[in-house]
């Protein structure tokens, strides 16, 4: 046999064996990948089905497999949201840390790892180190930019630094997301509302301006304004903003009455506010403005022709607060058994009133009896208003 045959045999079997290796590793690592593919899926099952302790033990499990890969990466992530759900977050903070520490993570890796991370230290109430790690995600201006800026918006509602909020709010609009802008008008009636309890008015019409420039339709900033300009014994410059709100959000012209009745009395301009008031009635009626007006009417024609007008409102529209309204009429016109009998009645009606609350959340449904511009169960802004109907307005 000649040298250069059997040179050429012993390539031939290096490279036979290679590619037999080659293979046989491939499907090792198939293997290995399936089978971790395979435990994470189970994980995610236990997960949709609410076992909790069960996923976290498959996701452990699944990172004894083959902890370098992209799956384990996952399941990193997976596994410290778990525990950070289940209130364990210095587990979850433990898992984000060590994962972080991986020289193989690419950039996009690293920076989700550090956002899994700002929020197990924004649920532990770590605000600082969360804002620290969630500001630097958005100087890389990766897709992930978006995500942490909602996030430093959070973080800024919560430390009440409404100017932070406001600039970071202003970079959400700027990606097309509008439903930051009723937001952003919120924040601006946060910053008047801290400015004119400092009696500081200046720096409060600057900032409901600002509000009004971000919505024209926030009801909030005609309130506030409206009580800025009454404070100020700006009067009829009050009456004027104030019926604005009929336009803006006609929910909240219950809200502007009081203050609508003060100022005309203050302006002295003789019940000035009753054709605004009719046309609020008509258009959009509420229990609010029908004693508005039934007040006026009782002023200029008495007690009879003020409960007649609410009798005839009660027919059309139901309301328990008009019924001890009328009572509270009768009561003031009747003597011995019949006023004794109606005391009673307005006890209970009074009751029933006192009883219910008067706003609701129409996001998620939460109620009371205090107008909250952001709701304290779902934490949206503006979605708590006046309930209608025969228990509210």
């Amino acid at each position: 046999m000649s040298e250069s045959l059997l040179f050429g045999m012993v390539l031939t079997a290096i490279a036979v064996g290679y590619v037999l290796g080659r293979w046989d590793r491939k499907k090792r690592q198939q293997r290995v990948k399936d089978r971790l593919s395979k435990e994470y899926f189970i994980g995610l099952n236990y997960l949709l089905n609410e076992q909790t302790d069960e996923a976290i033990d498959i996701f452990i499990k699944a990172l004894e497999i083959n902890p370098d890969s992209h799956e384990a990466f996952e399941t990193c992530i997976a596994l410290g949201r778990l525990f950070c759900r289940r209130g364990e977050v210095q587990r979850a903070i433990q898992i984000h840390q060590s994962l972080l520490a991986r020289p193989s993570l690419n950039r996009r890796q690293s920076l989700q790892v550090q956002l899994e991370l700002a929020r197990d230290y924004l649920s532990a109430g770590v605000l600082d180190r969360a804002e620290s790690l969630f500001l630097e995600v958005t100087k890389s201006g990766h897709d992930l930019k978006f995500t942490a800026l909602q996030a430093l918006v959070e973080i800024y509602q919560q430390e009440k630094e409404w100017e932070e909020a406001i600039n970071i709010a202003d970079q959400l609009v700027s990606y097309d997301s509008p439903r930051y802008i009723p937001l952003l008008a919120h924040f601006c009636c946060e910053q008047a509302e801290h400015c004119i309890s400092k009696q500081d008015y200046s720096a409060a019409r600057q900032a409901i301006k600002r509000a009004m420039k971000y919505d024209k339709c926030c009801a909030r900033a005609y309130l506030i304004l409206g009580r800025l300009e009454f404070e100020q014994e700006n009067y009829k410059e009050a009456i004027k903003i104030l019926q604005q709100i009929f336009h803006q959000d006609p929910d909240f012209v219950s809200e502007s009455v009081p203050l609508l009745i003060e100022c005309d009395r203050k302006a002295k301009t003789l019940f000035g506010i009753n054709g605004y008031l009719s046309k609020c009635l008509k258009e959009y009626p509420s229990i609010s403005v029908v004693l508005a007006l039934a007040q006026s009417i009782r002023e200029k024609e008495g007690d009879k022709a003020a409960g007649k007008f609410i009798a005839e409102q009660l027919v059309q529209r139901p309301s328990l607060r008009g019924l001890n309204a009328l009572i509270d009429l009768h009561i003031a016109n009747t003597e011995g058994k019949a006023k004794k009998n109606l005391g009673l009645l307005r006890e209970l009606t009074g009751r029933l009133v006192d009883n219910k609350p008067i706003y609701r959340c129409h996001h998620c449904g939460f109620a009371g009896k205090e107008l909250h511009w952001l709701c304290p169960s779902c934490h949206q802004w503006g979605k708590v208003k006046p309930i209608r109907g025969i228990e509210g307005q």
